[in-house]
């Protein structure tokens, strides 16, 4: 296996911060400021935020820095639209493949979930989400399609992440919380057309909060 370069690490981490909301719509990232906190030179820095630019996860910014886009309603929600297709897809690709050991942590991961919004514990949520649906869509053995729906998970990762800290976790709707229990119970009896609809119906929430957005303003 090849050894993985600074800049390559620098922009996975970058994209992992943008996944589980580490960053707020309109943040910048400097690329002096963040070469001081990894410890690093500007080069590597520069050259991972320049490519999380070209795939439109950062905008260019004053100085010769990058920024997080600011919050666009219409453009998340048509985001979170594109997403509910495509995972669906992965799901219904990976429903007939996943382990036993696989679908049981997946159950364990549904369940930890639960917690964590009775907790109101929002990081640890939005990791093991991502644990969860990705341990899905890996087994689809659809590296592009993977890929596109990690890219989507970035664009959308610092709207969500604003979004569900400012409302109370624990008061948000049964049924939505109860999704990802269903959902690792319909891969178990290997009923992907079931799976699919229950994915859809899980990343249609935040198309539907953010078309909200949009019809209050």
């Amino acid at each position: 296996m090849a050894e993985i370069s600074l800049s390559d690490k620098i922009y996975q981490d970058l994209k992992w911060s943008l996944i589980v909301g580490e960053y707020r719509p309109g943040d910048v990232l400097s690329i002096r400021k963040l070469a001081a906190k990894l410890d690093v030179s500007a080069m590597p820095v520069r050259e991972a935020l320049k490519r999380l630019a070209t795939e439109r996860l950062l905008v260019s910014a004053a100085n010769k820095s990058y920024r997080i886009a600011d919050l666009d309603a219409e453009r998340v929600s048509n985001q979170f639209f594109v997403r509910a297709e495509m995972e669906g897809i992965a799901t219904s690709l990976a429903a007939q493949k996943m382990t036993g050991k696989q679908i049981d942590q997946l159950i364990d991961l549904a369940e930890q979930m639960d917690k964590d919004v009775v907790e109101g514990d929002a990081d640890n949520y939005f990791s093991r989400n991502y644990n969860f649906h990705f341990s899905i869509y890996a087994a689809s053995n659809n590296e592009e399609l993977v890929w596109s729906i990690e890219r989507l998970w970035a664009l959308t990762g610092p709207f969500l992440a604003e979004y569900v800290r400012s409302v109370e976790m624990s008061e948000m709707e049964p049924h939505w919380r109860a999704l990802h229990k269903e959902i690792a119970k319909a891969i178990k009896s290997r009923n992907s057309e079931l799976a699919s609809k229950l994915i859809e119906e899980d990343i249609s929430w935040g198309t539907n909060v953010f078309l909200d957005m949009v019809a209050k303003d």
